[in-house]
């Protein structure tokens, strides 16, 4: 999936949330970067998580960031002006421009599962981490996204598209075998949920439903997303609206 224009702008406003603040924290905890040490992050956005990488790991280590969309290598660059150490540039994980055994620790938030195969993303990042590197992996079990306010009727279509441009949509549950057989072991998962029961600026949910009517409304599907906006905000105004979220903190060692 790639976040340019409209979809970027989208995915920045929601990374600035107070939702995704704390998720970072927790992602950032369970990497635990050190200084000197050189971390690999796949996906890195508008370079939020990577600026905090980079402050960590300081001036003689190294916080590189890959995205295969340049409006969101801007905004990194933006993000991380003035932080020693940090680089973003556009790529793709399908081919990493590093030599062998170079990293120390590697965080995907939010990329693998969007990846037709993410084995072999897997097996790319092996490839350019040491062994006994840290591997940290974000991603969401969709089946268990929730959204209660509007009808049934205008809200599975439009959580049906963005199913749609998902290929894997409960990767955390797949994961263990994909992540031993590329190298992988002491595998570890926890949750870190997301809660709204409002509509606010600084919830995941006002983003998030953003992000779906856009895909519902680009995927030509048989959805009406201005029609389950109004709905959300209707629920929203009479205090019934909820979102729920359950993306999964997946942790692995390199053999």
């Amino acid at each position: 999936m790639d976040f340019t224009g409209t979809r970027a702008e989208i995915q920045q406003r929601m990374a600035a949330t107070r939702d995704l603040a704390a998720r970072r924290m927790a992602v950032l905890h369970e990497l635990s970067p050190r200084r000197g040490e050189r971390i690999l992050e796949i996906g890195c956005g508008a370079g939020l998580l990577l600026r905090e990488i980079g402050l960590s790991v300081g001036a003689h280590g190294l916080a590189a960031g890959v995205d295969i969309s340049p409006d969101q290598i801007a905004a990194a660059e933006r993000e991380c002006d003035g932080v020693p150490g940090v680089r973003a540039a556009v790529g793709s994980i399908a081919g990493l421009e590093w030599p062998d055994a170079v990293f120390d620790a590697a965080v995907a938030e939010h990329v693998l599962e969007y990846l037709d195969d993410p084995r072999a993303a897997l097996f790319e990042l092996r490839r350019v981490m040491k062994a006994g590197a840290r591997l940290v992996v974000l991603a969401t079990n969709w089946d268990a996204d929730f959204w209660h306010g509007p009808e049934p009727e205008l809200t599975n279509p439009v959580v049906a598209a963005w199913r749609a441009e998902v290929p894997w949509p409960n990767l955390p549950a797949q994961l263990g075998p994909m992540l031993a057989a590329a190298g992988f072991s002491a595998t570890r998962q926890v949750p870190v949920p997301v809660v709204n029961s409002g509509l606010g600026e600084d919830t995941v949910a006002l983003w998030m439903s953003r992000l779906l009517a856009v895909a519902a409304e680009e995927s030509g599907a048989q959805a009406r997303p201005a029609s389950w906006l109004a709905a959300l905000d209707r629920a929203d105004a009479a205090g019934e609206f909820f979102y729920s979220s359950v993306p999964i903190l997946t942790t692995a060692v390199a053999v």
